[in-house]
């Protein structure tokens, strides 16, 4: 049996033209309820976004996440930023408003205003980051010196910062 050739078809190519697909077999998959728009990336990159806790998304490998997006968060008056569910932030209430930003590197935003912060030791220990021990002996000196010289843009070299694909949230 031979089937009908229907990529000639007037009726699908015009169905086709009206999905946006250019050619056959070409179509995007996109779901705004998975995956950040082009304006949410942009605000997240440039001011950041404030969003209550409960909200993000807890990954697997303990970091922080909004959709398919890994993210860093803060409060806005605390020093450190967090990459990881470590015990400060562990301890926020699920309704805490906290500042969230994909920015890979200069200062974090804080709506109109940008302010230095450091990464919090306590995410990196939980990471185990490039093996950052603060309560090894031998390993304070190489820690303090990699949480002095540590970049953002590096860290999200290591944990991709888009797209977080097969990684589960985490369950409470």
């Amino acid at each position: 049996m031979k089937l009908p050739d229907f990529t000639e078809f007037e009726p699908f190519k015009q169905l086709r033209l009206s999905m946006g697909a250019h050619k056959a077999g070409h179509f995007e998959l996109f779901n705004k309820e998975k995956h950040l728009t082009g304006k949410e990336r942009s605000e997240l990159d440039l001011q950041g976004k404030q969003f209550p806790l409960h909200r993000l998304k807890r990954y697997a490998d303990t970091t922080w996440g909004l959709k398919n997006t890994r993210l860093v968060i803060y409060l806005a008056e605390a020093k450190n930023y967090h990459l990881a569910q470590c015990s400060t932030t562990q301890s926020w209430q699920a309704n805490q408003t906290v500042w969230v930003s994909t920015r890979r590197t200069g200062n974090l935003p804080l709506g109109e205003n940008s302010t230095a912060r450091q990464v919090c030791p306590d995410c990196l220990q939980l990471l185990g980051y490039k093996g950052f021990d603060l309560q090894k002996n031998r390993k304070i000196a190489y820690s303090k010196n990699l949480m002095n010289t540590f970049l953002r843009e590096e860290f999200f070299t290591i944990y991709t910062l888009y797209p977080v694909l097969g990684l589960a949230e985490k369950q409470e």
